[in-house]
């Protein structure tokens, strides 16, 4: 007898404010043409949530005026993605999206171990329309904490030390690991009491929940926890980590999370798939099962660190960069990894297109000296027999090349992935 799916558990409390959301969804115009269409327009069981159609990227930028649910003079914020893999959607904020964003980001730097009179060096920027330093500065005001912002490249670390700052206060750093190794010695230097480093926007662990290149490299510069948190712009819900976790922890009150296959069933607790998220408490632009382009898989039952709640395990890569070289179906992330643990802190662009035959390949580009290439190569080939079952292509060449190579992509912020495929 074949078992039966697995399907989200909702507790009373989601329920109600999953109705919420969806009455909300209702008054922009997109839903209402959108769950008309496809007879999916009622909210009385779980299953139905079930079977409300899945929203895209693509959805938001098509139609994103459609989405608006609110006054225009009751907007407060207009935020936009990277747009790393397409083109950056624009998000509106209300007020009431605004508290929400504080409380949502003040409970995941709780958890982290952030407390009232610590401090948060946020070295992620707050220019350019990105949400990411909005939201922690909102967090860490709501906890009480000390904030400094200072940027992604902390070139202010020296001149913000000599502010008459607490001698006795914990700092945590908050950014996006390969921009902060650089300047982690010197954050040490200026910061004694630094408690923890929290990574955005990559991966810091493998399936596993084993410490990857990134993680390592982050450690070796300063002996504290590493910890993770994954959120979207679009949903503005965050999953995030502890020291003792196991994974990010949801907070259901912010959101509800499904792990879908290729054809949209429900995966069980600990298998890859899409990460789809309801936000829950969303005003001027509220989704409904939003597929946010990454792969990972959901996590149940006890953590370590004693939460219950579900835990999203190391985001795998995004659906649309997954690349099939040699006949080997493996995400962009996968390479970089392995590409970062042996060529450790040299710069590194992965460039992925067609080969003439229309197949996708990979060929990886680092600034690498001269006397190092021969051994290195040797050791990356071994690795990635081992572990991607193929061996992508290594060119060796200086910044102007990776220049060169990013400048094939427009993106608002740096990338070590460059996609032409299309």
């Amino acid at each position: 007898m074949a078992s039966a799916p697995y399907r989200t558990i909702l507790s009373p409390a989601q329920w109600r404010m999953l109705e919420l959301q969806y009455r909300q969804a209702l008054k922009g115009a997109f839903y209402r043409r959108h769950l008309v269409a496809s007879k999916a327009n009622r909210l009385k069981h779980t299953d139905d949530f079930h079977h409300l159609p899945i929203t895209t990227k693509a959805d938001l930028v098509e139609n994103n005026p459609d989405f608006l649910t609110i006054r225009p003079n009751l907007i407060r914020e207009w935020v936009t993605t990277s747009g790393t893999t397409g083109q950056p959607v624009r998000i509106a904020l209300s007020q009431k999206d605004l508290q929400r964003l504080a409380e949502n980001e003040a409970a995941a730097l709780r958890l982290a171990g952030l407390r009232s009179g610590d401090g948060l060096l946020i070295a992620v920027g707050m220019d350019r329309l990105f949400v990411a330093g909005l939201a922690y500065w909102l967090g860490a005001q709501m906890l009480g904490a000390t904030c400094l912002r200072a940027g992604p490249s902390m070139v202010d670390a020296p001149c913000i030390a000599a502010l008459p700052l607490a001698p006795s206060r914990r700092w945590f750093i908050i950014g996006v690991p390969s921009l902060l190794g650089p300047s982690l010695m010197a954050v040490n230097k200026h910061y004694p009491h630094i408690a923890g480093v929290i990574g955005i926007g990559e991966s810091l662990y493998d399936a596993d929940f084993n410490p990857n290149a990134l993680s390592r490299a982050l450690q070796r510069c300063m002996d504290v926890p590493v910890l993770s948190t994954y959120a979207s712009t679009e949903t503005c819900s965050t999953f995030a980590q502890g020291p003792k976790c196991r994974g990010n922890h949801l907070n259901p009150r912010m959101a509800i999370v499904e792990i879908l296959d290729d054809h949209g069933r429900h995966l069980p607790p600990g298998t890859p798939g899409r990460v789809v998220i309801t936000p829950l408490g969303q005003q001027a632009m509220p989704l409904l099962r939003f597929d946010t382009g990454d792969a990972a898989a959901l996590h149940a039952g006890a953590c370590p660190c004693g939460r219950r709640t579900p835990r999203l395990g190391p985001i795998l890569g995004r659906s649309a960069q997954l690349l099939k070289v040699q006949g080997v179906s493996i995400f962009a992330t996968a390479i970089i990894e392995l590409v970062r643990g042996v060529y450790r802190g040299m710069e590194v662009v992965v460039h992925a297109d067609l080969d003439p035959l229309g197949a996708d390949r990979a060929v990886i580009y680092v600034i690498c000296p001269a006397h190092r290439q021969d051994m290195l190569k040797k050791r990356f080939d071994r690795a990635a027999r081992a572990k991607l079952k193929c061996v992508p292509v290594i060119r060796y060449g200086d910044g102007h090349t990776v220049a060169q190579i990013r400048a094939l992509r427009q993106s608002r912020k740096a990338t070590v992935f460059v996609d032409t495929r299309a």
